[in-house]
């Protein structure tokens, strides 16, 4: 397959970071005379110069920018998917030759679920999933202060966020940072039984607290004993999921001081050398 003139690529994302002579990439194209307008994922043997697989991921136009896609490599190196949006929609197989998709048409469009294909992809976090593990969280401490109330059915409670951030931990776990819209939260997440295990408010949303993704950064200590989120440049709260601790200074204004105490810092430095 020949790739195509440079003028109908409108997103090209590469990714090396695959098994030794092979890259993944995906290009949304403008289509040509060999290629239908659409995204698609590529793998090439890179000893032989060669794309050895392709999958196409849509073929509607939608408008999809750098950071919205994300390829990924599994743990063993035999499969390759992409996720857009925080969704695996594509997989290829290297070594069955098999493959799976979920047809993207918006972003309200299903992602790939099956547990088998997502088998080794311990990068990724299905974003609706998180959602729904939240909303299972906070329902079961509401049920805390009123074990009469009947929150609404989990399948009609909506999806939709302001921005999730998140950072692969150890034994599945990763540490996600979500802003509603109204309050940033940082979480402490189990992938595998899809389960929120603890909470840190960071912020109420203000005139003064007005924060987008570029400002956040999810990091874990270099023990993986703790995860912390540092925003503007400042760590503003830490979880401790070995001493069950959380330790935080609320962000209220840009001004607003990070945590200092050195022990909680412990493990953070390399963000900051």
């Amino acid at each position: 397959m020949n790739m195509k003139p440079e003028d109908t690529v409108r997103l090209f994302i590469g990714q090396e970071s695959g098994p030794e002579g092979y890259v993944a990439f995906f290009e949304d194209t403008a289509g040509d005379a060999e290629t239908p307008p659409g995204g698609y994922l590529y793998v090439k043997d890179s000893k032989a110069d060669k794309i050895v697989r392709h999958l196409e991921i849509y073929k509607c136009t939608l408008e999809i920018k750098e950071g919205d896609v994300q390829i990924h490599w599994s743990s063993d190196g035999k499969k390759c998917g992409v996720s857009i949006w925080d969704k695996m929609q594509g997989i290829v197989d290297l070594a069955s030759g098999q493959e799976v998709s979920a047809p993207l048409e918006s972003r309200e469009s299903p992602p790939i679920t099956d547990p088998e294909w997502l088998n080794g992809f311990e990068d990724y976090l299905d974003q609706d999933q998180f959602i729904r593990a939240r909303q299972r969280y906070w329902k079961e401490i509401a049920k805390g202060y009123d074990p009469s109330a009947k929150p609404r059915a989990e399948e009609t409670t909506p999806l939709k966020t302001n921005f999730i951030l998140k950072a692969t931990g150890p034994d599945d776990l990763f540490a996600v940072f979500e802003d509603d819209g109204k309050t940033g939260y940082l979480y402490l997440y189990d992938s595998t039984v899809h389960k929120v295990i603890e909470h840190l408010l960071i912020y109420d949303r203000s005139e003064r607290v007005n924060i987008v993704p570029q400002d956040v950064y999810v990091a874990w200590s270099e023990d993986g004993t703790k995860c912390g989120v540092a925003i503007w440049g400042k760590m503003r709260g830490i979880i401790d999921r070995v001493k069950k601790q959380e330790g935080r200074v609320k962000l209220e204004s840009r001004d607003s001081p990070g945590i200092g105490d050195q022990e909680w810092l412990k493990g953070f430095e390399y963000l900051y050398s």
